[in-house]
């Protein structure tokens, strides 16, 4: 009885591929190794030298390489330094076992390398922006197939920004090696926009986290916020996700992450106030697919959203500080809005004396500071990229 159950069963599947399209489509779908993920960038990277770099953000508790790979037409390709450009971060499985999260990153990386001098669009992006893709920033988690690091800590609630202590958020902020290298990593780095990707809903999360936003705990500039949030939400086929989430507060598929859940220490929170840099978190699926076109179909979910994300990080103002003919780095940028009230987004000029500031249309004031020099500016901004140079020595 049991031989022919088994006949039987291995029967129906055979019939089950052989009536699809496609029969490999429906195999169950393997998800990459950390190690295999590692392979997929070192591969990437020499077959695509001219708009690809590697970088090691750090490695995790257990030794395991977290790399980032920096795709970008490379105008300054012998050094090590970021373009002076837009510099947009995705991130991937924080938790370990959201393993979706890490394999759309690898469809994007295939996506844009592929395309470019291919696409227009593509090409543009790539010649315009600074863009770094970290698949996996929780390795050991990934191997092991779960949500914490090896030490039991989730690393999405290790970062400064109202850490509270317990079991599983770590001894202190940024306790654990995986948090504090990615912390120094973005640092150096000076990113602009960013996106850290998650399963377990399908919703653009924005801060945030630590407190409700329908109670007043909400960015000062929560209408940009949302507005490149919803530029997320709605540019693509997003919204067309049968999965997506339904809750109170939400709008086109947003909400704030305490109106969502209240969690604290996240990378977001973080990434926004003392980095700042605008992270959201998207909450890409429910659960990890099971099969080839279950995954390729959450990447075309969110495939033309991510692409206009990173053309939304050039909408703004940017340019250079310099003192007299050189260029003055850690200049602190403030943004007032038409003299109202101060943006909560503070970004700082790097060894070029490049920065970049995300903002709508609008007027503002501008103020640039650094030790005891000062000065202030008013703009219009046109919110498709108005350059600017500043010399603080006048």
């Amino acid at each position: 009885m049991k031989k022919r159950f088994f006949i039987f069963l291995c029967s129906l599947l055979i019939f089950a591929f052989s009536c699809s399209d496609d029969g490999k489509n429906n195999l169950l779908y393997q998800y990459h190794s950390p190690e295999e993920i590692e392979s997929f960038l070192d591969e990437v990277a020499l077959k695509y030298p001219n708009i690809t770099s590697l970088d090691t953000v750090g490695y995790s508790q257990e030794g395991r390489a977290i790399r980032a790979l920096i795709i970008s037409d490379r105008d300054y390709p012998s050094s090590t330094l970021p373009d002076p450009e837009p510099r947009v971060r995705f991130v991937g499985a924080i938790h370990g076992n959201e393993r979706i999260s890490a394999e759309i990153l690898i469809r994007l990386i295939e996506y844009l390398t592929y395309n470019y001098e291919k696409d227009t669009t593509i090409t543009e992006l790539i010649n315009s922006r600074y863009i770094v893709v970290i698949p996996v920033l929780n390795p050991d988690g990934l191997a092991a197939d779960r949500r914490y690091n090896s030490r039991g800590v989730d690393l999405n609630r290790n970062f400064s920004i109202e850490w509270i202590y317990s079991s599983t958020s770590g001894s202190s902020p940024f306790s654990e090696i995986e948090t504090s290298s990615f912390r120094d990593y973005s640092l150096g780095k000076i990113f602009h926009l960013s996106i850290t990707f998650h399963g377990g809903s399908v919703l653009v999360n924005t801060p945030f986290d630590y407190g409700r936003a329908r109670e007043g705990v909400a960015p000062a500039e929560n209408d940009l916020v949302w507005l490149y949030a919803k530029a997320y939400s709605t540019s693509g086929n997003f919204l067309n996700n049968p999965d997506l989430s339904q809750y109170s507060y939400m709008e086109d598929g947003v909400i704030n992450g305490g109106d969502w859940y209240i969690a604290k220490g996240t990378l977001q929170d973080w990434s926004y106030k003392e980095s700042g840099c605008l992270d959201l978190t998207v909450e890409i699926a429910r659960r990890n697919p099971s099969t080839e076109s279950e995954v390729e179909q959450i990447f075309l979910y969110n495939r033309d959203s991510i692409i206009n994300y990173i053309k939304m990080a050039g909408y703004g103002v940017y340019g250079y500080v310099k003192k007299d003919t050189l260029p003055l780095e850690g200049v602190k940028i403030t943004v007032y809005y038409e003299g109202s009230f101060e943006g909560d987004i503070y970004t700082f000029t790097d060894s070029r004396g490049y920065f970049n500031r995300i903002l709508k249309s609008g007027n503002y004031t501008f103020k640039f500071t650094k030790d005891s020099m000062e000065k202030i500016v008013n703009l219009s901004a046109s919110g498709h990229g108005d350059y600017i140079e500043i010399d603080m020595g006048n």
